[in-house]
């Protein structure tokens, strides 16, 4: 039963705006304790392997099910699409569904690629890499440490881990 917010009484209002501020403060503050990954999946439309059905079923499983697994940390899902075309990049990144970020173009010259590599060289696709992060302070997106806990590369790799349950070892 939906509630009118007009017929309530000014001092319960205050008190329910302020049970929903405490709230939230809290949901925000238990977010901030939790340790910080991010997975990077870098594809591109002329990798082969990066367009079969299996792969693309398996970046799927990973982003609906690596949460679940692994839910003390707050995970961030980023697609990385080595492609020059943006219009393709897009149709591509449309493949696998949603994402928490993406970054598209300049094919291994992209920005978002080398600022989060650090100029690592990708030696091929499809390539997930998941990221350990520790911010300067909680609240803000400033990284103070990153340490890699899984790089895999090809079809194969990414299949056994699946496979083997998502392991950060």
């Amino acid at each position: 039963m939906p509630i009118n917010i007009h017929s309530i009484e000014k001092g319960k209002m205050k008190k329910i705006i302020l049970i929903f501020i405490v709230l939230l403060t809290a949901q925000l503050k238990a977010q901030d304790k939790k340790e910080n990954i991010v997975l990077f999946y870098f594809g591109a439309t002329s990798c082969g392997p990066c367009n079969e059905t299996v792969t693309i079923n398996n970046i799927k499983k990973i982003k609906n099910e690596f949460s679940k697994v692994y839910q003390e940390y707050n995970i961030k899902y980023v697609m990385v699409c080595l492609d020059r075309d943006i219009k393709e990049g897009l149709e591509f990144i449309g493949k696998y569904g949603y994402w928490d970020e993406i970054s598209i173009g300049s094919h291994y010259n992209n920005e978002l690629v080398m600022s989060y590599l650090d100029k690592t060289k990708i030696p091929g696709v499809p390539h997930i890499i998941i990221f350990h992060d520790e911010y300067e302070k909680p609240s803000t997106p400033v990284i103070k440490t990153r340490q890699a806990l899984v790089d895999l590369v090809g079809s194969g790799q990414i299949d056994d881990w699946v496979k083997n349950k998502y392991s950060l070892k």
